[in-house]
């Protein structure tokens, strides 16, 4: 290691260490969601309820860090729409390295445009409604009776989040563990945020079933706010079952794919928790699969928050499509998430640039 990179590191691990010394930290709830609402289509149309179901896509790593088990020479590229078009995502999963070591990484983007801003429209003049005559009201940050806005103050900003999930496979006492870290990069108006987490993911194959389990944010996932603050979020897990039916009809085979979640969280539980206990909530999902020879996938299910999902799915030799819708549970159509996946082999697109520069 060069001189240079040791000056760098030694300046990322003070700032890291000034940080968890001398700022405020404070428990969340929310924070890595951006992690859990960036998937790929197929596994939002199932409800995303695969963690014991492997789809064999690079973006499956999401779900569980195991399913980074297989060489995939795919790439995968999603976008996604969020509550009528204001908040949109997008992702792109690939591996990179050798045929025995390898890595699934998934770069993740989620924003929102054109927020407003109404924190300097009060003209907080009090009840006079006249500025400086230290009457009651005045200056208490307050809308009171004869105060008004000024919307000539109004202005908007723009949040975003960056996130990077790489899950690879490491043998722990002989048996193959699934390591997912997560990089975050949060922007909201003028702050900026940068955290780290870690997922741990296990798959079990019994006969036809299949049975995986996920523990995220160990021990605990943290954003460090350039204000010096410290959110941390509290672990969370996942436990699923999937099995697998084929059915034969002449020359065509349909495979079933049924499967069930239980996601569980420390410090998430909420009116509209299954089970709730305190903090603590445990929330189940389903998702249902049918394969018909390979080639076209239809998908239901229902996620741990209670919204039906769907979608339809085609796949070819070096190109797949897939959709997903996600319906609010309220019923409100501006809560419909739309979803979107392609699949491109890389043989394919290496085949398609050759072409074109030998053209």
């Amino acid at each position: 290691m060069n001189l240079k990179k040791i000056i760098i590191n030694k300046i990322l691990l003070f700032t890291i260490l000034n940080s968890l010394l001398n700022g405020e930290g404070i428990w969340v709830n929310y924070g890595w969601e951006i992690f859990e609402h960036a998937t790929d289509a197929r596994s939002a149309a199932i409800g995303n309820a695969n963690t014991g179901y492997n789809l064999y896509s690079i973006s499956a790593s999401l779900t569980n860090p195991a399913f980074a088990s297989k060489r995939i020479k795919d790439v995968n590229i999603t976008h996604q729409s969020r509550f009528a078009g204001i908040v949109n995502g997008d992702m792109i999963g690939f591996q990179l390295g050798a045929k025995s070591k390898f890595i699934n990484l998934n770069l993740l983007y989620e924003g929102v445009s054109h927020i407003p801003d109404t924190r300097y429209m009060l003209l907080d003049w009090g009840l006079d409604g006249q500025f400086g005559t230290n009457d009651l009201g005045e200056g208490n940050g307050i809308l009171d009776e004869g105060e008004r806005l000024d919307k000539d103050q109004l202005r908007y900003f723009n949040q975003h989040q960056i996130g990077l999930h790489g899950s690879f496979i490491s043998n722990l006492i002989g048996i193959p563990i699934g390591i997912g870290y997560k990089i975050l990069s949060y922007h909201l108006s003028e702050y900026f945020a940068l955290g780290i987490g870690i997922d741990i993911g296990y798959i079990k194959h019994l006969k036809k079933f299949a049975f995986g389990i996920v523990l995220r944010n160990l021990p605990a996932s943290g954003l460090i706010w350039d204000n010096g603050n410290i959110e941390g979020t509290m672990p969370s897990f996942s436990v699923g079952i999937h099995n697998s039916y084929d059915l034969k009809i002449k020359n065509s085979i349909i495979v079933i794919n049924p499967m069930i979640n239980l996601n569980g969280s420390l410090s998430n539980a909420n009116l509209d928790s299954q089970i709730r206990n305190g903090k603590f909530s445990m929330d189940t999902a389903f998702g249902l699969e049918c394969v018909y020879n390979d080639k076209a996938m239809l998908r239901l299910g229902r996620n741990s928050l209670n919204n039906l999902t769907g979608g339809i799915g085609c796949s070819w030799d070096s190109f797949g499509i897939d959709y997903a819708f996600i319906s609010p549970a309220d019923n409100v159509d501006i809560g419909t998430h739309h979803l979107i996946s392609i699949s491109l082999s890389v043989d394919f697109v290496k085949s398609k640039m050759m072409e074109i520069t030998k053209s």
